[in-house]
């Protein structure tokens, strides 16, 4: 299964497509993220895109890291999108709970400098790679179960 959290007015060909409402036909699943646990299995996701969705959450990024984590099946991608913390794009819409740093993503990549200090003992679990970039005033991470 192909997951779109956070699918809003433009959802992707090819997803299942989550909002937080059922505001359109194309939503396939109405939940809010907040809640925990999501309402999809464990390992049953080949993919997640969520892109614009995790800076409106307002549980830690370790609840939702860990729940994608959890979902994703083994060797399998997270691709996210989220505000750099002060820019903007961070600031001017409300409903932003949290900017990003770049550097946040690598605490739960495993054996990237920022695991190996601190987030091997903040958590339990760590995705197996990841590549995360820059575009305009947006962080663009790529993780692997």
């Amino acid at each position: 299964m192909q997951l779109e959290l956070g699918a809003g007015r433009q959802p992707t060909p090819g997803f299942i497509h989550h909002d937080k409402r059922k505001h359109s036909p194309d939503i396939d699943v109405a939940h809010d993220l907040d809640l925990l646990p999501w309402p999809w299995g464990d390992n049953t996701c080949d993919e997640i895109l969520a892109l614009d969705v995790f800076e409106h959450l307002q549980i830690m990024p370790e609840a939702w890291m860990r729940e994608c984590h959890r979902i994703l099946r083994p060797g399998r991608i997270l691709r996210l999108r989220v505000p750099i913390f002060g820019s903007p794009w961070h600031l001017w819409d409300p409903t932003h709970v949290r900017g990003f740093h770049p550097a946040n993503f690598q605490y739960f990549i495993r054996g990237h400098e920022h695991w190996q200090k601190y987030g091997c003992y903040y958590f339990d679990f760590a995705y197996s790679s990841g590549t995360i970039e820059i575009e305009q005033f947006n962080i663009v991470a790529t993780l692997t179960k």
